[in-house]
């Protein structure tokens, strides 16, 4: 028997679940397939950045996602056993987001989280289903596989989106290359209860080797670690079996006192950098690791994962209401493929710092390194640049088919709607949680011109009278056009361009 659905997930990892989290808000039917039996019981990734936060905090899941995670409050540089650096993290990111911190969360919780979003809204994952082919025509794609059980089924949907993987069965099937390299080192994880008399907070400790790093990330409850390393190349790989085979080695290059409790998990692995060539092909869609894949260096990956669904939700739902054009759903290949190269190039930079993969960049890091984070560590204005980066705040679609060039004040469109908050103690995020175009006015009331254009799209419009000097200066009267992902379309004062534009991207 045929099901019908409007949209086809495949996969159930942090993105998968993502993207059906988002369907729900825009009321998008949807079918979720995964070849595993549940979520993971291993953590995996363990970084949740501050823009992934504020998406959750629209699901209404960042508050449990905080009180189940642990929030890293430095970052200390240690070599030969000696610190070199250390920075406070504790509120550096002030003002500028809702979420000033970095959330270390296992991925077992994550994906639990969104699984209960969908249980609490009567969407459930269908486990041990394997995708095995699909066909696609003008109208539809009907997508194969097979249940738990082993029987056949097949669904007709309008869209399939493949958020299967590294490994990902539908990038395959398009046939969509999936270029870039393998880092020529082997790589160990475990998570770890430990004692020290040194690796003993809630931070992140970073000791340079000669070749190399160990990484330990600060997780719940107390004294529980996650590690990241190296191996060093004179390394036996045949004799890596579990953490026992790596217990002494760390112990000995990063010369402190430690001693380690319990394990419960190891796994080695090698890192890749890969992006696919495309990340659409007809009605198909490809988001995450199944499109993309990175260094850990930033703790980027998933997070890059969820914000492709944030993306490309929206678009999806749009379009099958019928309000936008074909155009706006290709702009999803567009920015996440652009970002994506941007983040590989980031990620491939500040591993090879990292990671000392030459001659030049060990140099940089034993004798340089520390000094930089210093640098971090006492000037605002750099980590006013550096936060954004790294919590993916900062990601800007300035050159998308959607966004008019304009700004007011120093405010950019392309940017994400900025973070502020007015004087009775209300974020802006909180005006903005719809799934919906909004149009913001900032001004006088009386002036405020925008009613008409939900005659042209659904959009929510907004009037605030107070106007934050900090983010706009002495500007007032102007509007804001935001997307549903909130990031802004136009900035500016004429409100015919606003109208302009919603009828270049509304449905024809």
């Amino acid at each position: 028997m045929k099901s019908l659905t409007q949209i086809v997930i495949l996969g159930a990892g942090p993105t998968g679940l993502s993207m059906a989290a988002q369907l729900i808000r825009y009321k998008i039917d949807f079918i979720i397939l995964e070849k595993n039996e549940k979520t993971t019981h291993l953590s995996k990734a363990v970084a949740v950045q501050a823009r992934t936060l504020e998406i959750f905090q629209e699901l209404g899941i960042s508050d449990e996602a905080v009180k189940q995670g642990q929030v890293t409050t430095a970052v200390n540089l240690f070599h030969n056993g000696k610190q070199k650096a250390a920075i406070n993290l504790t509120g550096i990111g002030d003002g500028l987001r809702a979420f000033s911190f970095v959330l270390s969360l296992e991925q077992s919780r994550t994906e639990q989280l969104l699984v209960d979003f969908l249980a609490a809204n009567n969407y459930c994952v269908q486990w041990g289903s394997t995708f095995t082919q699909f066909r696609e025509n003008k109208n539809a794609v009907t997508v194969y596989y097979t249940d738990s059980k082993g029987l056949s089924h097949e669904i007709e949907a309008t869209y399939l989106v493949g958020c299967d993987g590294p490994g990902s069965a539908l990038r395959h099937q398009l046939g969509l290359a999936f270029k870039g390299d393998t880092i020529p080192k082997i790589f160990y994880v475990a998570d770890t209860f430990l004692k020290s008399s040194v690796i003993n907070r809630n931070e992140l400790y970073m000791f340079m080797i000669k070749k190399g790093f160990i990484l330990f990330f600060p997780m719940k409850p107390q004294e529980h670690y996650r590690i990241i390393g190296v191996l060093p190349e004179a390394y036996d790989t045949s004799q890596l079996r579990d953490f026992s085979s790596v217990k002494d080695s760390i112990k000995n290059e990063i010369k402190v006192p430690i001693e380690f409790e319990v394990v419960s998990w190891f796994s080695s692995y090698k890192v890749h950098s890969r992006k696919a060539q495309s990340f659409e092909s007809g009605r198909c869609f490809i988001a995450g690791d199944a499109a993309h894949i990175h260094t850990p260096a930033g703790g980027q990956g998933m997070n890059t994962g969820i914000q492709d669904a944030y993306n490309l939700a929206w678009k999806i739902a749009y379009k099958l209401k019928g309000e936008v054009n074909s155009e706006v759903l290709k702009s999803y290949n567009t920015e996440r493929n652009r970002n994506a190269r941007n983040l590989l190039q980031t990620t491939d930079k500040l591993f090879d710092l990292m990671a000392g993969t030459t001659s030049f960049w060990r140099l940089v890091r034993l004798h340089f390194f520390a000094v930089i984070l210093r640098m971090l560590a006492h000037n605002r204005a750099v980590k006013k640049r550096i936060f954004p980066l790294l919590s993916q705040t900062g990601i800007s679609y300035k050159d998308s088919f959607l966004t008019i060039r304009s700004s007011i004040a120093n405010v950019k469109a392309g940017i994400r709607m900025p973070h502020f908050v007015f004087s009775d103690g209300r974020q802006i995020l909180s005006y903005l949680t719809e799934p919906s175009f909004k149009i913001l006015f900032f001004g006088d009331k009386h002036l405020n011109e925008s009613d008409e254009l939900n005659k042209i799209i659904s959009i929510i419009s907004i009037s605030l009278t107070e106007t934050p000097k900090r983010i706009f200066l002495n500007e007032k009267n102007f509007y804001i056009l935001l997307r549903p992902d909130n990031h802004i379309s136009y900035i500016g004062k004429d409100i015919k361009i606003c109208k302009a534009f919603l009828e270049k991207i509304a449905h024809i």
